[in-house]
């Protein structure tokens, strides 16, 4: 790689790595402090149940279009660059959400929102796996995934305690705040340069995400991605509502409870990625989290709903740590950002449009119902992916896939 590379060691982690840690620690910190603030703002400024998952939906896609091309700058510039530009757009935006007049106005602030959020933490993974040898994967990129999920163990109880406390506007001025000191943090970072091909490294054949879309074990990790997206989606979105509906109060210390058990897990799925195969790893947490999903649709308890976040805190924190090493191990690290870039743009993809559908199903339905389906929709997936995996296992044993790509 071009320009100053950041050493890492076997023993353990270079100053930067932390400090990069801290930077998406509080842009996240930021954007989760909302989570229980934004769907009652919408539905105080006239939106109908349909418009918080129009407003996720606006988010993802505009996540889902940045992603290529920051993957693409991030190996072509380094991935500073992009994760400032990133920061600057994630980190500031929560302010503007002070002065929405309505939701034609929120969807755009939505939507430079999203791209900021896609700017930012596709370059990030990238900038954390240049610091990682290649047998410890799996640990370093769940301890980096582990930055946002802490912010989430506090983020949602801070967004709920400045809305009593204060209004709107306040809890959307004070979340700005906190993006503040993610963007010094991001600032502050060594510049790695250039994530150009290496004299030893092989020299890729075609170019840009076409080219990363061809390694073996991409298409396999955004396909996890897709599957876990869908109840992800009704999580994060729509459980507010469930919690208004059924009378269970705040959602703070349940987004928390999600928040640090995802924070555990992650670490430890990694460690197990990196022993017994990431996919294999990623396919338990993938099923896991399918199967929560069913559970949340029947919490009619403040107890259950504690419990039944913090598994699918515990599903959705294995599979990604799985995941994330999975596609950094099937790229040439000159095309780290661009693995990323594919791995959360399947889920921004399907993040976003299951939202949108599934709140059209809860303002038909119930919430009820909507989690039931979007948990039985992961488990079909997955029972679709295993029966085609072993089909042709047996009808073309010559086309089984590397160990990369199935592990």
């Amino acid at each position: 790689m071009s320009g100053r590379r950041i050493p890492s060691s076997a023993a353990g982690y270079p100053r930067p790595f932390f400090v990069a840690m801290g930077a998406s620690l509080l842009l996240f910190f930021s954007l989760q402090a909302l989570f229980p603030v934004l769907p009652l703002f919408i539905a105080q400024i006239g939106g109908k149940p349909a418009d918080n998952g129009l407003a996720t939906w606006v988010f993802a896609l505009a996540a889902m279009i940045v992603r290529p091309l920051a993957g693409t700058l991030a190996d072509r510039w380094g991935c500073k660059p992009v994760m400032v530009m990133g920061a600057v757009l994630f980190g500031l935006t929560p302010l503007v959400y002070a002065v929405i007049p309505g939701i034609p106005a929120l969807l755009l602030v939505r939507l430079v929102h999203g791209a900021g959020m896609a700017l930012f933490s596709t370059a990030y993974p990238a900038y954390m796996a240049e610091m990682l040898s290649p047998g410890r994967y799996g640990e370093g990129m769940g301890i980096a995934n582990v930055a946002s999920s802490v912010a989430m163990v506090v983020a949602p109880l801070f967004g709920e305690w400045a809305l009593a406390r204060y209004s709107f506007f306040w809890a959307f001025v004070l979340a700005s705040l906190v993006g503040v000191g993610g963007v010094a943090a991001t600032a502050v970072l060594p510049r790695q340069g250039p994530a150009g091909p290496r004299p030893a490294e092989p020299q890729p054949q075609g170019g840009g995400l076409r080219q990363v879309w061809a390694r073996p074990g991409i298409r396999t990790g955004a396909w996890a991605m897709v599957l876990l997206g869908v109840p992800f989606g009704a999580f994060i979105v729509f459980l507010p509502l469930l919690a208004e509906a059924r009378g269970l109060g705040g959602t703070g210390a349940v987004f928390g409870a999600y928040a640090a058990a995802t924070s555990l897990a992650q670490p430890i799925g990694g460690r197990a990625a990196d022993r017994w195969g990431a996919m294999r790893v990623a396919w338990i947490g993938v099923a896991g989290s399918g199967l929560v999903a069913l559970g949340l649709a029947g919490a009619a308890g403040r107890t259950s709903l504690l419990i039944w976040a913090a598994l699918f805190g515990i599903g959705f924190g294995v599979a990604q740590s799985g995941i994330s090493a999975h596609v950094q191990a099937s790229v040439l690290p000159s095309q780290r950002a661009g693995g990323a870039a594919i791995q959360y743009t399947a889920f921004d993809l399907v993040v976003g449009f299951s939202s949108w559908a599934l709140g059209l199903l809860a303002g038909a339905t119930d919430y009820g119902v909507m989690y039931a389906v979007s948990g039985a929709t992961l488990l079909v997936g997955l029972l679709a992916t295993l029966g085609y995996t072993v089909a042709r296992t047996v009808l073309k044993p010559e086309s089984l896939p590397s160990r990369v790509d199935s592990d």
